[in-house]
């Protein structure tokens, strides 16, 4: 069950990501627009996506 709520975690991350991708800006500490700081954006979204990337290889041991 805990497996499948980090699923769920990692697609909206994902959305997350694919939402900033579009809009121009993230969040970290502060909005982050593309255009002002594109070294902070990217570094953001490598961020968001590695984080939604490692919900999806949590551990599925059952306790």
């Amino acid at each position: 069950m805990m497996s499948f709520f980090w699923r769920i975690i990692g697609v909206v991350l994902l959305a997350w990501v694919a939402w900033d991708l579009y809009a121009g800006y993230t969040l970290l500490y502060d909005v982050i627009y593309r255009t002002v700081d594109p070294l902070m954006y990217w570094i953001g979204i490598a961020l968001w996506t590695a984080l939604g990337l490692s919900c999806f290889f949590s551990s599925s041991r059952q306790e």
